[in-house]
C-alpha cells in the first residue's frame, strides 16, 4: 500500500492564519508587531556552505536559531490546529517567511539599539515580566513562578529563551517609543472618523417578492432554445465512472453471535459508568439589580406570593428564566450549582450571590441519575466485542484478498469467496448517480471518490487503509462529460428559465420604483401598486446595521445624501427598493470615549507604519543577505523559492 500524503483545505489554512495572529503565538513565539516586509527582495543570496542562514549588517542568524524558532512556531500552531504542522502547510502559510523575518527584524533592532545606546537592565527586565498580566493566572492579581513555568512548558520555551526573546521585544519597544511614541492625531481627523462610524440614517423600504411579477408562462420554443444555447454549460452532464468498491472492515467482518453472554456480562461490569447519566435539573433564574431587591422578592415569596408571579413582575415569560435541563457541572456558577441542586422540586431558593447579581431560583424538574441495565446495552457491547475481535482477523484476510487479487480473482469473486458486500455503481466526483441523486452505501465516499477520478480505466489500484480496514475499487469505465441536448433536459431548463425570468422581471419593476421615486413618487403609493407593506428602519449606522436591509442594503443606504433612492438585491431571490428619509451627522463629544479610543487606534496605525518604515530603511542600509539554498533545505522546500 502506498503512503498517502496529509491533505489540507481552505478551512484549515484559515484556522492556522488566525492561529499565528493570536496573542499566545505573538508572546511565546516572539512574533514582531510589525512584517518586516521585502526581507529576500534585493539581497545578496548567499550560497556558502556554512551556518550561516541570513545576515543584517555584521549581525549573523545562524542555523540552528532559525531552526530553533521555526520548530517553536510550528509547535504552537500545531497545538492550536489540534493537529500536526507539516512542512506543506507551513509553507502555504509563510510560516518559514514569517519566522525569518522576524529573526532578522530583531537582529535590525539590535543594531540600531547599539547604535544609539540602548538597553534593558536585568531588574527592568524581571519587573517589567512581573507587571506583565499576561503572565498570570486568569484572575490573578500577582505574579506566579510556578504559573509562568508552566506557561512556558506548555508553549514549548525555557525561562532562558523566554527572557531572551523578551529583552528584544523590551529593546524594540524603547525604539519605538522613542521614534514615533506620543504621537498626537489631528482633532478634525478623529471627528472625521467619528461622524463616519456614528452617522445614523432612517430608511424606508418595500421588498418585492415573486408574487409580484408572476405569473410567469411557459416560454416558446424558439425563447426557451437562445437561452439555453447561452445557459447549457449548468446542464452539463459531468463525468461519470463506474466502480467497484469491495470495503474490509472490522464491523464488516465481526460476528455477534460468537460473542457469549457471560463476555457481554463482564463487560458490561467492566464499564458500567459509562453508561450512567448524572441527575438534571430544570432551573429557573430569575436576576434582580440589587441583594436589597433580590431580599424584598424573597419576602413576597414568604408573604405568599408565587413564583410565577415573580417571573410576571420582572416582565419576563417562564422560557426567559429557564437556564433548561441541565447536570451540575454544566450549570456554569458554582454558587447557582450548589444551591439549585440542594433544593426541592417547586421550592424557591433564598437569594443566591451569583458571578453576575443576585437571583432566585426554582426547580421545576428533577431527572434522577440513572444507569441503564445490561439487557439495554448489550446489543450495542455485543457488537462493540464482535468488532474488536475482528480487528485481529482483519489483516489476515487483507493478505489473503491481497493474494486472491494477484492470483487473477476478481473483486466478484473475493466477495464471494469471503462474505463480503461488492458495491457496483455508476457515480460523479460529487457522489451522486446518474439521476443526480446521491449514492447511497459507499465507503468513506470522499477518500474514495477522490481516488477513483484519479485512477484508470481498467487499472490496478492499491487499497484505501481506512477505519481500521481497507477498500479495494476498480474504475470499469469511464464516461466522459458532455454537453446535453435541450431535449434531455428541458423540464430542469424550464424551471430555470422560469428562475433568471422572475429576476429580469424583478429587477426591471425594482429599477422602475426607483425612477419613480427620483421623478417625486411617494413610496407608499408604489407599495399599495405592489401590493406590500413600507418597512423602516430606523438610526441605521454603517457599524449597527439592519437584519431586514442585509449587508448589501445597509451599504445602498449609505450611498447617497438624504432622498438618496435604490434598488438592491434581497434575501431569497427578492429585491428591495429602499429610501433615505433622514441623516443624522452626530457631533463629536469632547472627551467621548469613543473618540478618545479611536484616536489612540489611530495613533497606534500611525506609529507602526511609521516605525516600519524607520526600520525597513535601517535594514537597506546596513545590508541583508539571505543563503536561500540553505533555507530551501531545511524548510524542506527542495529548490523552489
Amino acid at each position: 500500500m502506498g503512503a498517502r500524503a496529509p491533505e489540507t483545505d481552505d478551512t484549515m489554512l484559515d484556522s492556522m492564519r488566525r492561529g499565528a495572529n493570536t496573542l499566545p503565538a505573538k508572546i511565546f513565539l516572539g512574533l514582531l508587531t510589525l512584517s518586516f516586509i521585502g526581507w529576500g527582495v534585493g539581497s545578496r543570496l548567499g550560497a556558502s556552505h556554512s551556518d550561516t542562514l541570513a545576515t543584517v549588517g555584521d549581525t549573523k542568524i545562524t542555523l540552528g536559531e532559525f531552526q530553533r524558532a521555526y520548530q517553536r512556531q510550528s509547535q504552537a500552531l500545531s497545538r492550536q490546529i489540534g493537529q500536526a504542522l507539516t512542512p506543506d502547510m507551513a509553507r502555504s502559510i509563510g510560516l518559514p517567511q514569517q519566522t525569518l523575518g522576524t529573526l532578522m527584524g530583531e537582529a535590525t533592532v539590535a543594531n540600531m539599539a547599539a547604535a544609539v545606546g540602548l538597553g534593558v537592565s536585568d531588574d527592568r527586565l524581571a519587573q517589567a515580566i512581573v507587571d506583565d498580566p499576561q503572565l498570570r493566572a486568569p484572575g490573578a492579581q500577582n505574579f506566579n513562578r510556578d504559573y509562568f513555568n508552566q506557561l512556558l512548558s506548555q508553549n514549548g520555551l525555557n525561562e532562558a529563551i523566554f527572557i531572551a526573546q523578551r529583552r528584544k521585544e523590551e529593546l524594540s519597544r524603547q525604539l519605538s517609543l522613542g521614534l514615533v511614541g506620543g504621537l498626537t492625531v489631528p482633532k478634525a481627523m478623529v471627528g472625521a472618523i467619528y461622524r463616519y462610524q456614528n452617522e445614523a440614517r432612517d430608511v424606508r423600504y418595500l421588498t418585492l417578492a415573486r408574487a409580484q411579477v408572476e405569473p410567469i408562462g411557459k416560454p416558446a420554443e424558439d425563447v426557451l432554445a437562445k437561452w439555453y444555447e447561452e445557459h447549457k454549460a449548468q446542464f452539463r452532464a459531468p463525468e461519470f465512472r463506474a466502480i467497484e468498491v469491495l470495503a474490509l472492515t472490522p464491523e464488516g467482518v465481526a460476528d455477534t453471535s460468537a460473542v457469549t453472554d457471560e463476555e457481554v456480562s463482564r463487560e458490561y461490569t467492566r464499564t458500567k459508568d459509562q453508561y450512567g447519566a448524572p441527575e438534571q435539573r430544570r432551573i429557573q433564574q430569575l436576576f434582580y439589580a440589587t441583594p436589597e431587591e433580590a431580599t424584598a422578592a424573597a419576602a413576597k415569596l414568604k408573604a405568599g406570593a408565587s413564583f410565577d408571579q415573580l417571573i410576571v413582575d420582572a416582565g419576563s415569560k417562564p422560557e426567559d428564566v429557564d437556564l433548561g435541563l441541565l447536570s451540575r457541572d454544566k450549570v456554569l456558577d458554582p454558587a447557582v450549582a450548589a444551591a439549585a441542586f440542594g433544593l426541592a422540586i417547586n421550592t424557591p431558593s433564598e437569594p443566591v450571590k451569583s458571578s453576575f447579581g443576585t437571583v432566585l431560583l426554582r426547580v421545576i424538574e428533577i431527572q434522577p441519575a440513572h444507569t441503564k441495565t445490561q439487557a439495554e446495552v448489550a446489543p450495542e457491547i455485543r457488537k462493540a466485542i464482535a468488532a474488536k475481535a475482528a480487528e485481529r482477523s482483519v489483516m489476515e484476510i487483507h493478505d489473503e484478498v491481497e493474494d486472491a487479487l494477484a492470483g487473477g480473482a476478481t473483486l466478484q469473486d473475493v466477495a464471494g469467496r469471503f462474505k463480503l458486500k461488492l458495491i457496483t455503481a455508476q457515480v460523479d466526483a460529487e457522489g451522486n448517480g446518474t439521476d443526480d441523486q446521491p449514492v447511497a452505501g459507499l465507503p468513506n465516499q470522499a477518500e474514495l471518490l477522490k481516488a477513483a477520478f484519479a485512477a484508470e480505466e481498467g487499472g490496478e489500484n492499491e487499497p484505501l487503509s481506512v477505519n481500521r480496514g481497507f477498500i479495494w475499487y476498480n474504475v470499469s469505465k469511464v464516461t466522459p462529460g458532455r454537453e446535453r441536448s435541450l431535449d434531455e433536459v428541458k423540464d430542469k431548463a424550464v424551471v430555470a428559465w422560469t428562475d433568471a425570468e422572475a429576476q429580469v422581471r424583478l429587477t426591471t419593476k425594482a429599477d422602475e420604483m426607483v425612477k419613480a421615486l427620483k421623478g417625486g413618487t411617494p413610496i407608499d403609493d408604489l407599495a399599495k401598486s405592489a401590493s406590500v407593506e413600507v418597512e423602516t428602519a430606523s438610526g441605521v449606522t454603517r457599524q449597527a446595521g439592519d437584519a431586514g436591509l442585509g449587508a448589501e442594503g445597509v451599504n445602498a443606504a449609505f450611498g447617497g445624501p438624504k432622498g438618496h433612492v435604490a434598488a438592491i438585491p434581497g434575501q431569497d431571490g427578492t429585491r428591495i427598493v429602499l429610501s433615505v428619509t433622514e441623516v443624522v451627522n452626530p457631533p463629536m463629544p469632547e472627551g467621548a470615549g469613543e473618540a478618545v479610543d479611536i484616536a489612540d487606534k489611530i495613533a497606534a496605525a500611525l506609529g507602526q507604519g511609521l516605525y516600519g518604515q524607520y526600520l525597513a530603511a535601517a535594514q537597506e542600509e546596513f545590508g541583508t543577505s539571505v543563503n536561500q539554498s540553505l533555507l530551501n533545505a531545511a524548510i524542506g522546500a527542495g529548490n523552489a523559492n
